[in-house]
């Protein structure tokens, strides 16, 4: 920001306000609004030095005036609502300036909370009134801005940091409302009753918008209960009418009737959900409560949706030559590289997402949006009666978070037919969220199943852990095909399995001559099955278990004494989940209902299998592996500046080669950032070392895995 003097009479209308200047006036700019000005215009002004307000850093503003400097487009200047309504809430005899751009001026006019709306450039007498300032311009680029939630920042920026309710207050023109209402009431009659979907598929960088064809596709899914509306205001594109036509999209075009903000305000208050790329619609939806799907690929949708409790935050798991999902580019004036490098105009991460993903996320966003639900009265696993807080919706079902032991689980529970996986009624989901199960079906001859499984992280970090148990009986819970039970049979153990599915089954008996029984639950097995086991191995099971501690309390009881339980299952704090918080909503590798109805951290599996009455229990991770690490981070190249003033261009491909190459003894020693969670639960009281040999287990593993025998 600085200051800058008229050095001219100016009659100028610019950032949407009239300004009539005398010589001398002095105006605070942000930079990045003083370089709109036109040539001509800026040789008017000269610089000045003068004495600003202190910045804000959390002092009692009692009968004092705060001065918040924003120049802000229409989404940013609604999610410094909450931040503006709290501080004025905890501080009721303050006055509070704000100044804003003329084009999002009217998202502000009218709340109680705000003294009085200033141009920005802001004239230097209202500015030197304040006792402090809290300055909000040229935020995009800024880590502060791109790492926090536009809400999150701003309460930030107001050392606020909770407010009461994080959604945007709403200003509505009831004139304007009234006229949308009679369009909308006329749309909802010529449908026959349906409900309205508001799908905003533009957005203020081309690499953000959607594919009209997407439309299309969501058009099929939706047509019996929505009928879509396009609301896009004037100045956003002139080419809707013609993309509708092209993809033959029915959807009703509004835009026509979109003469400001207000008009899209009205109609967001007028449908029934949303579904955009747009973040002001975004913001404007939140502050609504309306059902709301955001769907986003350079930027982390959770970013920007994250506070509110009604949206749905769509993120593509995309990895392309060029990049990485997200990229985090904020604003492009072309289709990013990515899409040039394909050829096409819009962003190939965003063309990822499956509209059936979308379709899904909406109805998720309508259970979202319902006050009145069923919730769970206990935790299933710890047994915590009291508030059990939701923690995400996502395919159709409410996922609930434990306080007491950390457990996250699926209320109502629903469960997966493992024999439907392989039909149409499921095959869509598991392709596009990455799981395979019809390539477990597919087996090679019983020496390349050992290799080829054996060289997997996941088993590999058992091989030196399986070396040191005792050889005898051992049943594998959830075996598949027999793939683990061939690694064990070949160590020496006398190996038996059950399976859900009987495809599964047959080929472990037909092909490998394994001892494999069909059971959906211990009570199914034949009485050979029945006898006390040495070792019991269940992998990725428990997550798919609806009463998981029975199903380990009937583990406990098939153990002899001295048994031991190894079972494995997602890990909540893998690197990515380390590296971006828990990320909700995560369409890719099946972490979701009904294939997984249960999520366990580290803590809650050690108190699931103490309580049943394991007495040791050892929690770890496969090895943390090179490629997992690039899930987590998205490495950028750099300019390098050399002692001589050379500046040297470095690659992406340069930057994630040095970040794997010094995260190298991360992975030799890293205990809970792997792929595959870990437990090693003792039926009494054992003489093996399991911490020791765990370490070792993860050192060996992680050398064979980065650079072979």
């Amino acid at each position: 920001m600085k200051v800058w003097k008229a050095k001219t009479k100016l009659e100028i209308r610019f950032n949407g306000y009239e300004f009539k200047i005398k010589p001398g006036d002095k105006f605070l700019f942000a930079d990045d609004v003083f370089n709109l000005l036109a040539e001509n215009i800026k040789s008017s002004f000269e610089q000045t030095h003068s004495v600003l307000p202190p910045f804000y850093r959390g002092e009692p503003l009692e009968g004092k005036t705060l001065l918040v400097i924003a120049q802000a487009a229409i989404g940013d200047a609604l999610c410094m609502t909450p931040a503006l309504r709290e501080i004025k809430k905890k501080y009721p005899t303050m006055t509070l300036n704000v100044t804003i751009s003329g084009r999002a001026r009217p998202v502000l006019e009218g709340l109680p909370y705000i003294d009085n709306l200033l141009p920005m450039p802001v004239p230097l007498k209202e500015v030197v009134k304040a006792d402090y300032i809290v300055k909000a311009v040229e935020m995009v680029n800024t880590p502060q801005f791109d790492n926090l939630s536009l809400i999150d920042y701003y309460l930030w920026k107001l050392y606020i940091y909770k407010s009461e309710k994080e959604i945007p207050d709403i200003v509505v023109d009831e004139a304007v409302l009234n006229e949308m209402k009679e369009i909308f009431d006329k749309i909802r009659e010529a449908s026959g009753g349906k409900k309205i979907l508001l799908f905003h598929y533009l957005a203020s960088s081309i690499h953000r918008t959607l594919p009209p064809r997407l439309l299309k596709e969501l058009e099929n899914l939706i047509w019996d209960e929505y009928v879509p509306v396009v609301c896009s205001l004037p100045e956003e594109d002139i080419t809707v009418e013609t993309a509708l036509d092209v993809y033959g999209i029915r959807a009703a075009n509004l835009s026509v009737f979109m003469k400001n903000i207000q008009y899209l305000i009205a109609s967001v208050a007028l449908s029934d959900a949303v579904i955009t790329a747009d973040t002001a619609t975004l913001h404007i939806a939140a502050g609504f409560e309306k059902p709301t799907v955001l769907i986003s690929g350079p930027i982390d949708a959770e970013l920007r949706a994250g506070n509110y409790p009604t949206v749905i935050p769509i993120s593509p798991n995309y990895k392309g030559q060029s990049c990485v999902s997200p990229c985090m580019r904020h604003a492009t004036a072309e289709p990013c590289i990515e899409a040039q490098i394909k050829k096409q105009f819009y962003s190939p991460c965003i063309e990822s997402i499956p509209p059936k993903v979308i379709y899904s996320a909406l109805k998720d966003a309508e259970l979202l949006s319902q006050k009145n639900y069923e919730k769970p009265q206990k935790c299933i696993v710890c047994d915590f009666s009291g508030k059990i807080p939701l923690f995400e919706v996502i395919n159709n079902s409410r996922v609930f978070e434990c306080p007491s032991c950390g457990l996250q689980f699926v209320y109502p529970m629903k469960v997966m037919d493992y024999e439907k996986a392989y039909e149409r009624e499921h095959r869509d989901l598991l392709i596009f969220t990455n799981i395979s199960y019809e390539s477990y079906l597919s087996t090679e001859e019983e020496n390349v199943e050992i290799e080829r499984w054996s060289r997997l992280p996941r088993f590999n970090v058992l091989l030196p852990i399986l070396s040191q148990i005792p050889k005898g009986r051992l049943l594998d819970v959830g075996c598949s095909t027999g793939f683990f039970m061939l690694i064990a049979r070949n160590l020496g153990f006398e190996v038996y399995g059950t399976e859900a599915s009987e495809k599964a089954a047959k080929i472990a008996k037909d092909k490998f001559k394994l001892n494999v029984v069909q059971a959906l639950s211990f009570d199914e097995l034949p009485e050979e099955y029945q006898k006390p086991y040495d070792i019991i191995t269940a992998f990725e099971v428990i997550e798919h278990v609806y009463e998981p501690v029975k199903f380990l309390s009937d583990i406990y009881s098939l153990l002899k004494e001295r048994g031991i339980l190894i079972l494995s299952c997602p890990p909540f704090y893998k690197f990515e989940n380390i590296a971006k918080g828990y990320r909700k909503y995560k369409w890719w590798n099946g972490d979701y209902p009904p294939n997984h109805v249960t999520r366990w951290k580290p803590w809650s599996l050690h108190y699931a299998l103490k309580k049943v009455g394991f007495d040791e229990v050892y929690i770890f991770t496969e090895p943390l592996i090179p490629g997992t690490v690039l899930e987590g981070i998205t490495p950028f190249g750099f300019e390098l500046k050399l002692s001589d003033d050379k500046i040297v261009n470095v690659a992406s491909d340069i930057t994630k080669v040095i970040i794997l190459e010094s995260f190298k003894s991360l992975y030799l020693n890293s205990r809970l950032l792997g792929n595959f969670q870990y437990a090693i639960a003792v039926k009494g009281r054992s003489d093996i070392n399991f911490e020791e040999l765990i370490k070792k287990s993860i050192k060996f593993s992680a050398v064979e895995i980065i650079w072979g025998r």
